[in-house]
């Protein structure tokens, strides 16, 4: 609740509501040459301010300015170069602080609840070893939750984790190296890279869409756990999430204990805020921000998300023509290899942000059979269609602690665990003749065989189709796997057979989850 005492006492005793909503950002001058473009006006001296859902306050009074027929006509790649070739990037933001003025008691308000929140979350788990992290994005969210965590503790040593999908925007990588540096040269900025290729993986598993976001998994949450094992405590990652931005999101609690990441607990300073507050505390204290919103672009992440809007689409055809024809072509590839009839609408009318499963790619073959085996009654063969090398241990590891008894025929495999007791003991055994296609299971009497053999068979999924492209190094809570340097490896020292990855994906594989060709499909 705004305080309207305060608001008439600016305003000179006159009050009007001008939206019920929760957006009221500024409108910087380069968006506002686009939106003259658009209109036919000249906006380079109004004060403008979004509302969304494409509503602008300008005039005294709420404007709609509809842009997708002008951007389905192309009419923007009319005005490209004039846009593309002079960029204004304002910085200083004295016409827009009349606003922080008239709300200054709000602002401070949410400030000192955000700042109180972060200061008691850090004091409750100190003691345990976690040591205070901003997960950065360069976006507006992630940038304000850096200031508000570096205000709140009075430390400018607070290690900031850029995630970079190798997929962010030319304007992002600009403001992380120098803007965001130039504003805070103390502050240590880690990014947390990856190895794999995006435009191959697409290959593999088509693009991302709006029901097949594998990119978030493989070049998000792993790289970022593979960073953290480095930090000398556990992470207490404070991240600008926010309700206001997506259904998903608006049941999220503001402390999570539990995360993907077993030695990361997340805490959201800033979840209750709205986009106005957040973009009234940009104003409030002055601060550089990603120059994509400049441009007119309302969420900074991926550049080819499926989840951008038309508006967010346009914009990247006006500024950044190449990346967009990189995107183009490997759609297009894409369509004509599955088959699409029409590729042009199949990427025009953003068809491919829907697509679903194996969606006409080639199917993977994921059969393994089991058959029962004559060393007793509950035993089981588990048949695969790759040979089983020695290398397939490390995928075995995750099952329990492995004792190895080596004879002229086979590999005698014996695995131990605590079972739900609590007890340690022998669960079952393997028999593997390594360079056939073959193992035998014999579980102990108390053991699910039917359980065990699923779990079996996900495993040697993932050993028949690995491409090493870090899905499982993400899903592990305990950072114990790792596929980028070259080979799968299970570091037994950091596995705690929890086994939450063996069954992360259908059939236990990112790959069979996304082209296995699932039943119905």
């Amino acid at each position: 609740m705004f305080n309207e005492e305060m608001h008439r006492c600016f305003c000179n005793g006159e009050l009007k509501k001008i939206s019920e909503g929760t957006i009221f950002n500024p409108v910087f001058l380069q968006e506002r040459k686009l939106l003259g473009k658009i209109v036919g006006e000249d906006f380079s001296e109004k004060k403008m301010w979004y509302m969304g859902a494409s509503r602008y306050f300008y005039d005294g009074e709420a404007h709609l300015i509809p842009y997708v027929n002008w951007y389905k006509e192309k009419k923007h790649l009319e005005v490209a170069n004039e846009l593309h070739d002079a960029v204004t990037i304002e910085k200083d933001y004295s016409e827009y602080m009349g606003m922080v003025e008239a709300n200054l008691m709000y602002i401070q308000g949410i400030v000192y609840e955000a700042e109180k929140y972060i200061c008691d979350t850090y004091a409750k788990y100190k003691p345990l070893n976690y040591q205070p992290t901003v997960s950065f994005s360069g976006g507006k969210d992630s940038t304000v939750v850096g200031r508000l965590v570096r205000d709140a503790l009075q430390d400018n040593s607070v290690i900031h984790f850029f995630g970079d999908t190798t997929l962010e925007f030319p304007e992002t990588y600009d403001y992380v190296g120098c803007g965001f540096r130039k504003e805070n040269p103390s502050v240590p900025m880690i990014p947390s890279e990856t190895e794999n290729d995006f435009f191959k993986l697409c290959k593999v598993f088509g693009p991302p869409s709006q029901h097949e976001r594998w990119c978030c998994t493989i070049f998000k949450t792993s790289n970022l756990n593979k960073e953290l094992e480095n930090l000398p405590g556990n992470s207490l990652s404070f991240i600008g999430i926010r309700h206001s931005e997506s259904v998903a999101r608006s049941k999220y609690e503001r402390t999570q204990e539990h995360s993907k990441i077993s030695s990361q607990i997340n805490a959201m300073p800033i979840i209750e805020w709205t986009d106005y507050d957040v973009w009234l505390y940009i104003l409030y204290k002055k601060i550089q921000v990603n120059a994509c919103y400049q441009l007119g672009y309302k969420r900074v992440g991926c550049w080819c998300c499926p989840n951008n809007s038309d508006w967010s689409m346009m914009l990247t055809e006006i500024y950044h023509p190449d990346l967009m024809k990189k995107w183009k072509d490997m759609v297009y590839e894409f369509a004509v290899k599955t088959g699409k009839t029409n590729p042009d609408e199949y990427y025009e009318e953003g068809k491919w942000k829907v697509r679903r499963g194996a969606s006409g790619l080639d199917v993977k073959n994921v059969s393994i059979v089991d058959t029962a085996c004559n060393l007793s009654d509950r035993a089981r063969n588990i048949i695969s269609n790759k040979k089983i090398q020695k290398d397939f241990i490390e995928l075995l590891k995750p099952l329990g602690d492995i004792k190895t008894i080596e004879k002229t025929d086979a590999s005698y495999m014996s695995f131990y665990d605590h079972d739900k007791s609590g007890e340690y003991r022998k669960c079952f055994e393997l028999i593997i003749s390594f360079g056939t296609n073959v193992i035998k299971v014999l579980p102990e009497e108390r053991i699910d065989i039917t359980n065990l053999v699923n779990r079996i068979k996900c495993q040697l999924r993932k050993y028949q189709f690995c491409i090493r492209c870090s899905a499982c190094d993400s899903v592990c809570p305990h950072g114990a796997i790792d596929t980028i340097h070259g080979v799968y490896k299970i570091d037994e020292t950091k596995c705690v057979h929890c086994k939450k990855c063996i069954a992360k994906f259908y059939n236990g594989c990112i790959i069979c989850d996304k082209v296995a060709g699932k039943k119905g499909q």
